[in-house]
C-alpha cells in the first residue's frame, strides 16, 4: 500500500526553525528510498509563505527549498464546508486544517496508507472520532519515523531533528496547562512516539505475500515468453499454459501501430474486439475450475495486457466517433490499471476520460477526473500541466473560480520552469481538445502555446501552431466565441508573456485572424456540373474532419478543413458515416460539384463551400494508428 503523509503549517514552521542544512537532502533520498510523498494544500503555503531556514546560511525561503518535494492538491470549498458540517461548525479547526482533512480523506478511500501530521490535538479528536480512515501524529513523531525508514546515512539528522521539534512540542503543551486539560494531548504524543516504529507484517503473512508476488512476476514473464525458474514454474501450475493467449493482445497491438495510418478504423476496432473476446474466452475456460488464490494471481498478471487492449479500443472508438463506448472502454481500462497498481496507466485513463466529459460538457465529472490524473501525475513525477489546465477549465465552466484560478496558478509555475518543454505539452492539449470536438478551448490553448514557442525561439513550431490555430478557428462558429471570454482571462494566467516577444505574438496572432477572415468567405467558384476533384482539391491532399453533424433521417454533413481552402462541407445524404474529429478524408476516383451554402449552414458551421460526391463509397476516412498504442506503458 503507498504511504503519504498530509502535512500541517505547524511541521514546517518547526522545520524551518531547526532543521540543519542537510535536512533537504536526507529527506529526499529517505522519500525516494520508501517510495513515499508529502501532501500539502494551497493554504499551507499561505500559511507558511515567509517562513526561512533559521540555520541555514543566508536563511533562505523554506518553500523555495522544498518546492520539489511537496506535491500540493487544491480542494474544492464546497467539499471543506460539508467536512465543516459533518463534524460540527463550532468544533472545526480552521479551514486550511479542514482542507489537510478533507485531502486525507480522499487519499485515504483510493487505499492509500495516510498520516496527517499535526501537533493540532483537536484534529486528532475529530479524525479519530468521525473515522475518516487515516491515522495521526505530530510533526516530531513523523521525523522520527522518517528515520527509521531512511537509509543509514540520513538516519542521525532526522532523529536529532525530531528530538528538538519533541522537546519544543513538549514545553508548548506545558505552557498551555492553565488553559486546557493536557495530559490526554500528553498521551497521544508519548502513544505515537511508542508506535514510530514501522509495524512490520508477521513472518508468516510477509512470507504468504512475498510469494504471491512472486508467483505474478514469474507468470508475467511466463506470458512474455522469458525463461523462470523451475520451482516457480511448479508453484504456477497450470497458469503458464491458461494465461499464455494473452500475449496475442500485445501482439494484435503492436500489428495495429506498425502502420503510420489506417482507412478503416471501424474495421480494425472490431477485429480487435473479436480478439480481445477469443481471449478472454480462453482464459475463462481455463481459469473456471481453479480455486480463488489462483485465479486471482492470474487475473492480476494478465492485468496490464487487459489495460492496454481496453485502452485501444477505447481510442479506437473515440477515433469514430462512438463516444459512449469509448468511455465504456477507457472505464475498464482504469479498472485493469489499479490491478496491476500502475499509477501512469491509471494517470493515462483518467485523463482520457476526462476529456470524453469535455466533449458532453459536463464538468462537474472531468473536473475530478482530470483532479485525480493530477495526484497521480505528482506520485510518478510525471508533468501536470495536462492535468492542471484540463482541470482549471472544467472548473471554469463548473461555476468554481476559485479552485480554477488555483489549477492555472500551480500550471503558471510549471510553465515558467521550461517555456521550450510547455509548448510541446500545451500543443499536446490543444490537439487532443480538438480530437473531442472542443475547437474553443483549444484555441485558448494554442494561443499559450505560441507564446512560449515565442519566447523559447522555437521558430520550427510557430508555423505548426499557426496551422493548428487556423484548423481551429475554422471550426469554431461566432456564437460559440463569445462562450470563451472568461476562460481566455483565466488561461492567460499560464504564462506571463515578456513585452520584447509581444508584438511579435500579436503579429502572429493578427496573420492567423486575417486568413481565418478570409476562410470565412464563400468560395469564389462553384459548378453545378461533376468535375474533377482537384478542380477545388490539390491531388493527393487530404481534408481534416471538424465535425459531422447528422439530421434525423440520418443524412450527413461531413464539416472539413483544409491548410489551403479553409472549411468545407461533404454532403452525404446516404449518412452512415463513423468518423471523428481529426480524421483524414480522401477523395479519389470520384467527381464533385460545389454549391454555395445557405446563410444558415455558414452560420452552424463556417463552411466556405457545400460539396456533392459523386461516389460517396469511394471516400477514405484514415486515422494515425500510432496514436492508439499508450507508448508509455511498460508491464
Amino acid at each position: 500500500m503507498t504511504s503519504v503523509w498530509v502535512v500541517d503549517s505547524n511541521c514546517f514552521i518547526h522545520i524551518g526553525e531547526m532543521a540543519p542544512e542537510s535536512f533537504i537532502r536526507d529527506l529526499q533520498k529517505t522519500l525516494e528510498n520508501e517510495s513515499m510523498s508529502i501532501f500539502v494544500t494551497p493554504g499551507v503555503h499561505d500559511e507558511v509563505r515567509t517562513v526561512k531556514f533559521k540555520r541555514w546560511p543566508d536563511k533562505p525561503n523554506l518553500l523555495d527549498k522544498m518546492q520539489d518535494v511537496l506535491n500540493t492538491i487544491t480542494i474544492d470549498e464546497s467539499e471543506i464546508r460539508t467536512l465543516a458540517k459533518r463534524i460540527g461548525e463550532k468544533a472545526s479547526p480552521q479551514d486550511v486544517d479542514l482542507s489537510l482533512m478533507v485531502l486525507a480523506t480522499k487519499m485515504s478511500k483510493e487505499g492509500k496508507d495516510v498520516t496527517l501530521v499535526s501537533d493540532d490535538f483537536k484534529m486528532t479528536l475529530t479524525g479519530s472520532g468521525s473515522s475518516f480512515g487515516f491515522d495521526t501524529c505530530p510533526p516530531s513523531t513523523f521525523l522520527q519515523r522518517l528515520s527509521n525508514l531512511g537509509p543509514e546515512n540520513q538516519r542521525n539528522c532526522l532523529r536529532s531533528l525530531s528530538r528538538r521539534v519533541r522537546a519544543a512540542e513538549m514545553r508548548y503543551a506545558i505552557s498551555r496547562a492553565g488553559e486546557y486539560d493536557i495530559q490526554e494531548k500528553l498521551t497521544w504524543m508519548v502513544d505515537s512516539l511508542l508506535t514510530s516504529q514501522v509495524n512490520l507484517d508477521s513472518e508468516e503473512d510477509s512470507s504468504t505475500i512475498s510469494d504471491e508476488r512472486k508467483m505474478i512476476a514469474g507468470l508475467i514473464r511466463s506470458i512474455r515468453g522469458e525463461v523462470i525458474k523451475k520451482s516457480l514454474l511448479n508453484k504456477l501450475g497450470s497458469l503458464p499454459e491458461i494465461c499464455a493467449p494473452v500475449a496475442r493482445l500485445d501482439q494484435h497491438l503492436t500489428s495495429i501501430s506498425s502502420s503510420e495510418s489506417s482507412d478503416d478504423v471501424v474495421q480494425k476496432y472490431d477485429k480487435t474486439a473479436q480478439i480481445l473476446s477469443e481471449v478472454l474466452e480462453s482464459t475463462g475456460i481455463g481459469l473456471a475450475p481453479l480455486g480463488e488464490d489462483m485465479a486471482e494471481i492470474a487475473h492480476r498478471a494478465m492485468a496490464g495486457h487487459l489495460y492496454r487492449m481496453e485502452s485501444a479500443l477505447g481510442l479506437m472508438a473515440k477515433m469514430s466517433g462512438r463516444l459512449a463506448v469509448s468511455r465504456l472502454h477507457l472505464s475498464r481500462a482504469l479498472h485493469f490499471a489499479t490491478l496491476v497498481d500502475d499509477v501512469g496507466a491509471e494517470m493515462r485513463a483518467m485523463h482520457q476520460l476526462g476529456l470524453l466529459a469535455l466533449a458532453t460538457d459536463d464538468w462537474s465529472r472531468a473536473a475530478p477526473l482530470f483532479e485525480t490524473s493530477d495526484r497521480q501525475a505528482q506520485q510518478i513525477g510525471a508533468s501536470r500541466i495536462p492535468h492542471l489546465v484540463t482541470a482549471a477549465i472544467s472548473r471554469h465552466f463548473n461555476g468554481d473560480e476559485e479552485l480554477a484560478s488555483s489549477h492555472i496558478k500551480a500550471a503558471a509555475s510549471l510553465v515558467q520552469n521550461s517555456k521550450a518543454e510547455s509548448t510541446d505539452i500545451l500543443t499536446g492539449i490543444g490537439k487532443a481538445l480538438l480530437a473531442v470536438d472542443c475547437p474553443g478551448l483549444a484555441i485558448e490553448v494554442f494561443d499559450e502555446a505560441m507564446e512560449c514557442a515565442i519566447e523559447s525561439e522555437q521558430r520550427d513550431r510557430l508555423e505548426k501552431l499557426a496551422d493548428y490555430l487556423l484548423l481551429a478557428n475554422t471550426a469554431i462558429n461566432d456564437n460559440e466565441q463569445n462562450q470563451f471570454e472568461g476562460l481566455r482571462q483565466l488561461l492567460d494566467g499560464l504564462n506571463d508573456i515578456h513585452e520584447d516577444v509581444r508584438d511579435e505574438f500579436e503579429t502572429k496572432i493578427t496573420e492567423i485572424d486575417q486568413r481565418s477572415s478570409e476562410f470565412s468567405k464563400p468560395l469564389d467558384e462553384t459548378w453545378t456540373e461533376w468535375q474533377d476533384v482537384s478542380r477545388l482539391i490539390p491531388a493527393g491532399q487530404p481534408l481534416t474532419v471538424l465535425r459531422i453533424d447528422e439530421d434525423d433521417d440520418g443524412r450527413a454533413l461531413v464539416v472539413t478543413h483544409h491548410a489551403e481552402i479553409g472549411a468545407l462541407g461533404l454532403w452525404l445524404p446516404d449518412g452512415g458515416i463513423e468518423a471523428a474529429p481529426g480524421n483524414l478524408i480522401q477523395i479519389k476516383g470520384s467527381k464533385i460539384k460545389v454549391a454555395t451554402p445557405t446563410e444558415l449552414l455558414r452560420e452552424m458551421h463556417n463552411i466556405r463551400g457545400l460539396v456533392a460526391i459523386q461516389n460517396p463509397e469511394v471516400l477514405t476516412f484514415s486515422v494515425r494508428t500510432e496514436e492508439i498504442i499508450d507508448e508509455e506503458d511498460e508491464n
